[in-house]
């Protein structure tokens, strides 16, 4: 083994004294993505999360608000742009259609295809809890022959519990970035992840 012994300038040392100082302090940014490595742990449950959320728009875009509350923990929060819903009765009632019968005997026509993207998942497990962070597009179709157009975005922060088996959302955060419907704006505030790491 050998030494090599270098003189430095004043300017050099200095610059090589911050390169090794932003090292050191980029390294525990480091550990903390190493921290949420997928395992064969996790990734049974990282799947049946994902496969959880991607049916929970499917059921939506079906028309299927009363299933809704099967995704849900008994005493689960809803909070879309601020408009909170508690317990699974009060999330049905807030994804539920209005309970005027006026379009009832109207001819049925084709309506558009409303598809929403889930995109960018991270997903973050500890034990029987769980964080899924996406973000979400809106995509309208207005028929064939027609392009689609893109019509809101924004992120979900979920925390989620595995009970009996089965993953359920405790609470769920749903942050419209754009395209916020005309309901959601008395209540809106702009805001990152209220959801705090695990």
């Amino acid at each position: 083994m050998f030494e090599l012994k270098v003189k430095l300038k004043g300017s050099t040392r200095i610059a090589c004294a911050i390169a090794a100082t932003t090292a050191l302090l980029l390294m525990p940014v480091a550990q903390q993505v190493q921290a949420q490595q997928v395992t064969m742990e996790t990734l049974l449950d990282r799947i049946q999360i994902e496969d959880m959320l991607t049916r929970y728009y499917y059921d939506l875009s079906m028309n299927q608000a009363h299933a809704m509350s099967e995704y849900f923990t008994e005493d689960a929060m809803l909070d879309v742009d601020s408009t909170i819903a508690n317990g699974r009765a009060e999330i049905e009632k807030l994804y539920g259609p209005p309970k005027s019968d006026a379009k009832k005997n109207e001819p049925k026509v084709s309506k558009p295809h409303n598809h929403m993207l889930l995109t960018n998942p991270v997903i973050e497990i500890k034990g029987n809890t769980a964080q899924a962070h996406v973000i979400w597009t809106g995509v309208m179709n207005p028929g064939v022959g027609k392009a689609p157009s893109l019509t809101e975005e924004g992120r979900e922060d979920t925390e989620l519990v595995k009970i009996n088996g089965k993953w359920l959302i405790k609470k769920r955060y749903i942050s419209s970035d754009s395209g916020l419907p005309d309901k959601f704006d008395a209540t809106y505030k702009a805001r990152e992840n209220p959801l705090k790491p695990l």
